[in-house]
């Protein structure tokens, strides 16, 4: 990632879809199936206000690694913030069709694969 940064991201987030559209649980049972899409819409409304927020002063040669530095904090403490909550879309348990025999469970339960 990093030379096509918009294109890593269309990918990314695709192959996140089509790898969370496997399991039937997800794709009808729930709104989880939207995890990937709110995660890069997150993304790029507080990529919109941290940037917003940092050029509300002059950017100089001087200044321009303290504005950076601000922006990317800016940008991960909103990020965090939005993320926590969309987490709470998913479920707790979930079964990945004919990859996994057994259910996944988010916690500490031994993933089976057949």
């Amino acid at each position: 990632m990093g030379a096509d940064l918009f294109g890593s991201l269309a990918e990314s987030t695709c192959a996140a879809l089509v790898v969370s559209s496997t399991s039937m649980e997800l794709v009808l049972g729930t709104d989880a199936l939207l995890f990937p899409l709110m995660i890069t819409s997150a993304g790029i409304i507080a990529s919109f206000i941290s940037v917003q927020f940092v050029h509300v002063s002059t950017v100089t040669v001087d200044n321009v690694q303290a504005v950076l530095k601000a922006q990317i904090g800016l940008s991960t403490v909103l990020m965090t913030l939005v993320v926590i909550p969309v987490c709470l879309l998913l479920p707790t348990t979930f079964k990945f069709g004919a990859l996994v025999s057994e259910e996944v469970q988010a916690g500490d339960v031994i993933y089976n694969v057949t």
